[in-house]
């Protein structure tokens, strides 16, 4: 008989996990200022997210090593991370990951905190010199907006029995409105805005370790 848990915890990586969007900063400073047109595109609904990411990535110019580089000496995760692992872990829920984000950094910035999430899902970078192909593996996650839908991923978590809550900040984690029993949203961020402009219950952030007693809410 599968294991049944009464809540599953989802979180978002860019600017939830850690204090910055690591993709726009890595664009910011490795490609053209051409790459914030493809962004605003993407904002205002006209391409999808893995077409904007596609197309953004394509002008970067930067190596795998110096990639890991700079992401691990100007990207800061969000602190009190340890602390809601393991307050999660304490009450017995398990952690999921869900991101549009990218695996080199991911992997680098989380180290052996990996290893803490029961299940991730992420998209892939390939490097080819100073060249990078994005992948998106996820298509059965994927939605017309997202490489991997946190709505669809809060579906997963309600399909196994659990009451998905969610935490994140930004433009793709509108899908879960609707989805996910319960939204914590990073103070000021654009998902914080949307919730309140459209009068959805949450609870805003700035360090993950004030999320430990809303594990516990009603």
């Amino acid at each position: 008989m599968p294991v049944r848990f009464s809540h599953i915890l989802v979180l978002d990586f860019d600017g939830t996990l850690t204090t910055a969007d690591v993709g726009d900063a890595v664009c910011q400073r490795y490609a053209p200022p051409s790459w914030r047109e493809i962004d605003d595109r993407w904002v205002r609904h006209e391409i999808s997210l893995p077409e904007a990411q596609r197309a953004m990535w394509a002008l970067v110019r930067l190596r795998q090593e110096e990639a890991i580089d700079f992401v691990r000496s100007h990207i800061e995760l969000r602190p009190g991370l340890d602390a809601l692992l393991d307050g999660a872990a304490a009450r017995g829920i398990p952690v999921w990951l869900a991101s549009g984000g990218f695996d080199f950094y991911i992997d680098a910035l989380l180290g052996e905190r990996r290893a803490r999430f029961a299940r991730a899902w992420y998209s892939r970078a390939r490097f080819t010199g100073d060249r990078i192909l994005v992948e998106f593996p996820h298509d059965d996650l994927a939605c017309g907006r997202c490489a991997v839908c946190k709505g669809r991923v809060c579906d997963l978590a309600r399909a196994a029995g659990a009451s998905p809550l969610f935490v994140g900040d930004g433009h793709s984690d509108r899908c879960v409105v609707g989805h996910a029993d319960r939204v914590a949203a990073v103070r000021g961020s654009t998902l914080a805005r949307h919730l309140g402009e459209h009068g959805t219950r949450f609870v805003e952030f700035e360090r993950l370790d004030e999320l430990v007693a809303w594990l516990d809410a009603d």
